[in-house]
């Protein structure tokens, strides 16, 4: 079996200028902390990153912006993060930041649509509104429908709370979120975990994202609170 464990700096090695990055996570928790940490440390930049929200200016996708990282962000909720709004509305080009905002439930099912390998998926959400702008629009049974297109990434950034050491993930309370529809979405997973464990050791009852979506696997997480 290949060893999938490594340090949170070689696992972000190969995200390189220009990457599109799914990063789990819902204001933050479930975010993996250690590898977004490395992937400051590294700095490559004109990311396209995809997630619930924009985190916080020190905490989870907030990090990347803060350092001038991302040049693409596409995501529900951007409000808890200031620094989103500044920078759409600066006039220094490489400081600018492009926002695309969509419908929570739509953005979790465009990306479950790529995991699943669907062609995209019919919601009634955005129609008649701004939303609806450049899509498709399809009548099903007299109502009218937006067809959103699946949304792939180059990597997905998850956080475990256990994970053995092929990558079975085991999540604690609400961390769960976005990260598994997410795991099925990207050309490469990466996991941040509070616990790395023996293989045959997690309840498999209690695994959400199968060991076979994974490709590397960094500790360093803490764990969070019951949510």
């Amino acid at each position: 079996m290949r060893n999938k464990i490594m340090t949170a700096e070689e696992a972000v090695s190969q995200i390189g200028d220009g990457a599109s990055i799914m990063i789990g996570g819902f204001m933050a928790c479930g975010s993996p902390e250690n590898l977004i940490d490395a992937l400051v440390k590294k700095g490559p930049k004109n990311l396209t990153v995809i997630g619930n929200d924009a985190g916080y200016p020190n905490r989870g996708i907030g990090k990347l912006i803060h350092a001038g990282l991302v040049k693409t962000l596409i995501a529900s909720h951007v409000g808890l993060n200031p620094e989103v709004a500044a920078r759409m509305g600066t006039d220094v080009e490489e400081d600018k930041l492009e926002c695309i905002l969509a419908p929570q439930g739509t953005l979790a099912e465009r990306i479950r649509a790529a995991g699943y390998g669907l062609g995209g998926v019919l919601t009634p959400t955005g129609v008649g509104t701004i939303v609806a702008e450049g899509k498709q629009v399809i009548n099903m049974h007299g109502r009218d429908y937006l067809l959103e297109e699946p949304l792939p990434a180059d990597f997905a950034l998850v956080r475990a709370n256990r994970v053995d050491v092929f990558g079975n993930v085991e999540f604690h309370g609400t961390t769960i979120n976005f990260n598994p529809v997410m795991a099925s979405a990207a050309k490469t997973v990466l996991c941040g975990a509070v616990e790395i464990v023996e293989t045959g050791t997690l309840d498999p009852n209690k695994i959400e994202i199968s060991g076979i979506l994974v490709d590397c696997i960094a500790g360093g997480e803490y764990l969070w609170p019951i949510a």
